[in-house]
């Protein structure tokens, strides 16, 4: 009897123990959870390749329109972000759901000038290049990737991928400090260029009016520039990183994962 008694008790302690340890698992959280599924739908759906043809279509298209309408012969230029707009550095995600994040991972990845062009990036600058009409690359990447930068534009073989072109965060001449706001290089290349189009995968891109995303998540900038997207506008679909997590996250930069993800998933809406 004894012998039952204890093996009633032991079997009840290990199937406590497996529910405990199955309740922890299922509230402990990694940056794979937030990323790994983005990563997935970036690298391997049709519709993501789909999203840029499109995207590169469009500007080609618009692109057309203000060549034609330059009665004035200005100077044109198009403005791009780099990453997720004309490279693609979802290799590097794949290393952080795999390894995790650590401070020297991003530039290392840079110095290895390897990410490759995304789908139509390459054809649009090219046909740019055959209108007259010049890229200029403004990246939050610092000076310190400059360098790498510029390799990996040129063996993509990017038109105008050198230093005139290339205008990274710590370019402050219209710039107050360093800063991730991207206005003052646009107001820049502006001085000698009407810039014709914005190509990006970031609201920031496109107009200083985006950077403060504390009201409705952004989203009432967005319907005050509706007519734009799609006309000046080219926005590229990037679900792996952002600015539109930080009013998700409450602009709190020091939370671990799990207050991450719980924060988010209170946020989903059901209705």
């Amino acid at each position: 009897m004894k012998h039952v008694i204890y093996s009633f008790l032991l079997a009840s302690t290990l199937l406590v123990s497996c529910v405990a340890t199955q309740k922890t698992a299922e509230t402990t959280y990694s940056e794979n959870d937030r990323l790994f599924m983005a990563v997935a739908w970036f690298q391997h759906s049709a519709e993501m390749e789909a999203l840029y043809y499109q995207g590169f279509n469009i500007a080609a298209q618009r692109l057309d329109e203000a060549v034609a309408a330059n009665a004035g012969n200005n100077k044109l230029a198009v403005v791009v972000d780099i990453d997720e707009t004309m490279l693609d550095n979802s290799p590097y995600e794949t290393t952080v759901i795999r390894s995790g994040n650590s401070p020297s991972g991003w530039f290392n990845w840079v110095e290895k000038s390897r990410a490759r062009a995304l789908p139509g990036a390459l054809e649009f600058a090219n046909y740019a290049q055959t209108k007259n009409v010049e890229i200029f690359y403004i990246t939050n990447r610092n000076t310190g990737e400059r360098a790498a930068t510029i390799k990996n534009l040129q063996n993509e073989r990017f038109p105008f991928a050198d230093d005139d072109h290339l205008l990274t965060r710590d370019d402050l001449s219209f710039s107050a400090g360093s800063t991730s706001s991207k206005e003052g290089r646009r107001i820049k290349v502006a001085i000698n260029f009407e810039i014709i189009l914005l190509i990006g995968d970031n609201l920031n891109d496109f107009a200083v009016d985006f950077e403060d995303r504390k009201e409705n998540n952004g989203k009432d900038a967005v319907a005050t520039y509706r007519a734009q997207f799609g006309k000046k506008f080219i926005v590229l679909p990037n679900p792996m990183y952002g600015a539109w997590e930080k009013p998700l996250l409450d602009y709190n930069e020091g939370l671990t994962e799990d207050e991450k993800t719980k924060l988010i998933k209170a946020k989903l809406k059901e209705e």
